[in-house]
């Protein structure tokens, strides 16, 4: 059974932006169990980005598809689809904000301290066990700043705060790996937008039968090497300036010359003659004599 271009490329399509989803359900699961200061509804945006952009950049072209239909129009005769322009921006404009949000998780290190410091004071503040001991395992670390920090099990009428360390032989804090996770994290869900821009870009310039509405939005030369390097019919890559081939036979170029002469006279002969008379006299007899050397020649 053969397949068609539009079956392969949504296929690849689904399979690509579910594995995209999945790494970014991943990153989003690692800073949700080690409490990383990354916000809820950003790590959300980001892992809804690969499902979002293929149902909006599929529900545009089906929209194009239908008007197309409906006004009886061969299929992709729409040079340039509203619909799927608004998408693809919608789409750049989305990607951009979530990017630029998760790039104040991948600062420098210096820099992080400040949501770093006010989540684990929350977490030691409010008692919770299970979070401040889920990142003490994780890292092989006790406390936050150095081992004996606002560490767990919490200094209480049984425990001091050396318990962790007593406990597990601890002597580092977790500052330093949390830190770089945070970072880790925040970098993969940067890769996952990247990886969904891609796409993006991808399947707008797929190689199709006629030219997308992308060339149109291009620059005259650059979509024209687009298009030379898509529909590939000189074989080779086109240059940015085409030269005149070069022909050994010199007598091929002089018969050519030969023709345009013989030619020359009578176009520009009927040229003059269909020019309208002048009221002058005089000027009327000197055009009728250069008509009539045109018509001797």
């Amino acid at each position: 059974m053969a397949y068609t271009s539009k079956q392969v490329v949504t296929s690849v399509s689904i399979v690509y932006l579910v594995l995209v989803t999945a790494l970014a359900a991943y990153a989003t699961s690692r800073a949700k169990s080690l409490s990383i200061p990354i916000p809820d509804a950003l790590s959300g945006l980001a892992t809804a980005l690969p499902i979002v952009a293929g149902l909006l950049l599929e529900a545009g072209y089906d929209f194009t598809r239908r008007v197309e239909q409906r006004r009886q129009r061969p299929k992709g005769n729409t040079p340039r689809p509203p619909l799927v322009i608004i998408v693809n921006t919608l789409i750049f404009i989305y990607s951009t904000a979530v990017i630029t949000l998760l790039g104040t998780h991948v600062a420098p290190s210096s820099g992080l301290r400040c949501g770093l410091d006010q989540r684990w004071r929350d977490l030691f503040t409010h008692k919770n066990a299970d979070a401040i001991r889920a990142i003490q395992d994780a890292f092989n670390c006790c406390g936050y700043v150095n081992s004996h920090d606002q560490a767990w099990p919490f200094p209480d009428k049984n425990h001091d705060q050396h318990a962790c360390e007593t406990a597990f032989g601890r002597t580092r804090g977790c500052l330093g790996p949390w830190r770089h996770e945070e970072q880790r994290v925040a970098g993969i869900l940067m890769a996952v937008v990247a990886m969904v821009f891609v796409w993006q870009f991808a399947i707008i310039v797929t190689p199709t039968q006629r030219e997308s509405w992308l060339h149109r939005v291009l620059p005259a030369r650059v979509s024209r090497l687009i298009s030379d390097e898509e529909r590939g019919t000189s074989g080779r890559p086109r240059g940015a300036i085409d030269y005149v081939p070069y022909r050994d036979n010199v007598a091929e170029e002089v018969d050519d010359e030969d023709r345009y002469d013989a030619t020359r006279p009578a176009i520009e002969g009927r040229t003059i003659r269909h020019v309208p008379p002048e009221p002058n006299g005089e000027q009327d007899q000197s055009r009728s004599g250069v008509e009539n050397v045109w018509e001797r020649s």
